[in-house]
């Protein structure tokens, strides 16, 4: 007969009593009440606060290292504290035997100050959340230096969020005027000032130096500087700034309008001298975005659709559709806040026709064609002049007279080039027409001649790489791996980066915002991908930047300016004094025919203000 099974039971039994902490905060709480224990006294303004030194130590590293040390006060019956008053210590022992503390208007400065000193971190966030509640116009710069002051690194942010935010309703206040040197740079120079258009910026960075020339003159040049004045409104830029004695009597100062018309007038290359006037606040409701046009889809159906990607949203939108058929073979480039679509084929003729987007009604219109029908060819835009570059011929555009001009052609002929603009030259990349050979030659406009460019010997290139310029350097983008090789035509030097994720057989790429943005073509796998990933210079890496609307492959990508709503509330518009308000009278007349030109000029980035 079998034993009957006898049941093992457990050995042990974990338990752990959540009210355990609340049960012991309370019996020491009452050991205090009843004087028990004690083993130590603090002294503060004459009085006295019988302690024990257990609960102090365990409470605050202060006090800590004062009794568990070799402290002189680790032996001593009665410990006078000088650095406290006696009701601030009060509310801090109060807090070591009940966790509790009130924090009113009243105490909140004085006990911040003391919990900072006697290392009670939860006290001084109490304290820190007390005063982010109470954040207004009247105080948010003097919490933010007073947060700093005693390494509230949260509350100084808020408060300087808050002051970002406010900057209006700031500027417009008595207390503006004496702000003082350091907080006024912070602020304008920061991307997150809440203006609804840039000539704000102009006018709180003005009102301040205005407010005491005589001692702030000689910052004005370093303070214009972190105004974005490319993004002014060029009427307004003409009538107000350029006009104004603090700009035309500085020679530095009429260098940074000097850039912004240059901007402006698209002379100046924002990727190839990257600054960060070029970089629109966001609150303005200016975004640089990432446009991609046309291509072929999964079917390798040609696609005539026109979208667009703002990264700081991570939101696409669909953009007027291409108005023609776009054929394969076209070139598309940006000019200043505009794009332009040039030639094609539809597979049995070549087209010469140049379509431009203009992105202030969102529209597409047809322009002077080109003076030869071409496929396959490059464009790139070089001193605010559009060029296009083909096997046999090179050519210019000139936006403002409409009209196109012959240029000479590359020294040798080659097959499928592809070109950008660097540091005042055209380059090109591709086989030498009938040869293997790959070669670079550069154009420069002053001479109108082709060089071959002697840069050693470059890297083992199958196909002709995708080029792009950023901050100087020529980035070539890959077709048949994941490979980015970098060329320095300043030092003649080549250079590598690290690879993208994948292979973009087909892809895109785009400089936006000091980053390079490759996007679509087939992957590793063969499969046509909507992957859209950027590489930050800075990190020297790649990142995960998107994803197109759909997998697509042959399309073009270029980055452009939009606006989209503003997000700050209306402008700050300080008072004229009588001679202001006259003069401007007086050039009323003429600075309304200025206004009329730039209106129908239609090439202002701000054009929405």
């Amino acid at each position: 007969m079998e034993k009957p099974a006898v049941q093992t039971q457990p050995s042990t039994l974990p338990f752990f009593d959540t009210a355990h902490a609340l049960n012991l905060l309370r019996g020491i709480h009452e050991l205090r009440a009843e004087r028990k224990f004690f083993d130590v006294t603090l002294r503060a303004e004459g009085r006295e606060f019988p302690c024990h030194r257990a609960v102090l130590a365990a409470a605050s590293n202060y006090f800590k290292a004062m009794f568990a040390g070799t402290l002189r006060e680790s032996a001593m019956d009665c410990v006078e504290l000088h650095e406290v008053s006696a009701e601030l210590l009060g509310l801090l022992l109060d807090f070591c035997y009940t966790g509790r503390v009130t924090v009113s208007q009243d105490n909140v400065d004085l006990l911040l100050k003391t919990a900072d000193l006697f290392q009670f971190p939860s006290v001084k966030e109490a304290c820190c959340a007390f005063l982010e509640q109470r954040l207004d116009v009247s105080n948010c710069l003097e919490i933010q230096d007073f947060a700093e002051a005693y390494a509230c690194r949260g509350l100084a942010e808020s408060a300087r969020r808050f002051a970002l935010r406010n900057v209006a309703e700031l500027a417009g206040g008595k207390d503006f005027a004496r702000l003082p040197w350091k907080r006024l740079l912070e602020l304008v120079s920061d991307d997150g000032l809440c203006v609804d258009k840039e000539e704000t910026a102009y006018q709180i960075a003005a009102r301040w130096v205005k407010a005491d020339p005589q001692r702030r003159l000689h910052r004005w040049p370093e303070l214009l500087q972190q105004v974005r004045l490319p993004f002014v409104r060029r009427f307004y830029l003409l009538a107000h700034v350029e006009s104004d004695p603090l700009v035309y009597l500085s020679p530095a100062c009429l260098r940074l309008v000097s850039e912004a018309r240059a901007f402006q007038s698209c002379a100046y290359d924002r990727h190839d001298r990257p600054c960060h006037r070029m970089r629109p606040r966001p609150s303005t409701g200016l975004a640089e975005i990432l446009v991609v046009v046309g291509g072929c889809d999964q079917d390798c159906d040609e696609l005539v659709t026109v979208d667009c990607y703002n990264p700081q949203t991570g939101q696409w939108r669909y953009l007027a559709e291409f108005p023609d058929h776009l054929g394969g073979g076209y070139s598309i480039s940006a000019l200043g806040n505009d794009m332009y679509v040039t030639g094609g084929s539809d597979g049995s003729r070549l087209y010469d026709g140049v379509w431009r987007y203009n992105s202030s009604v969102n529209e597409w219109t047809e322009v002077s064609p080109m003076l030869k029908a071409r496929e396959y060819h490059s464009s790139c835009v070089l001193k605010g002049q559009l060029h296009v570059v083909a096997s046999d011929s090179t050519e210019r555009y000139d936006h403002v007279l409409d009209c196109w001009e012959p240029l000479q052609p590359m020294l040798h002929p080659m097959d499928n080039c592809s070109t950008t603009a660097c540091r005042g030259r055209l380059y090109a990349i591709g086989s030498l027409a009938g040869q293997d050979t790959m070669a670079i030659q550069s154009y420069d406009p002053q001479s109108d001649r082709w060089a071959l460019v002697n840069c050693g010997q470059l890297p083992p290139w199958s196909f002709a790489p995708k080029t792009v310029t950023l901050n100087g350097l020529i980035y070539f983008v890959r077709d048949d791996s994941a490979d980015v090789d970098v060329y320095n035509p300043q030092k003649n030097e080549w250079d590598k980066i690290p690879p993208m994720t994948q292979v973009h057989v087909g892809g895109s790429v785009a400089a936006l915002g000091g980053r390079l943005f490759v996007s679509g073509g087939y992957d590793n796998t063969f499969e046509l991908s909507d992957v859209v990933e950027a590489y930050d210079p800075a990190a020297r890496g790649w990142s995960p930047a998107g994803r197109l609307p759909q997998p697509t492959f042959w399309h073009g990508s270029v980055s452009i300016f939009r606006q989209f709503m503003p997000q700050a509330p209306s402008a700050f518009e300080p008072a004229l004094d009588p001679a202001e308000t006259n003069a401007i009278q007086l050039h009323r007349h003429h600075l309304r025919s200025l206004a009329l030109q730039d209106q129908n000029h239609n090439q202002n980035l701000n054009h929405a203000h």
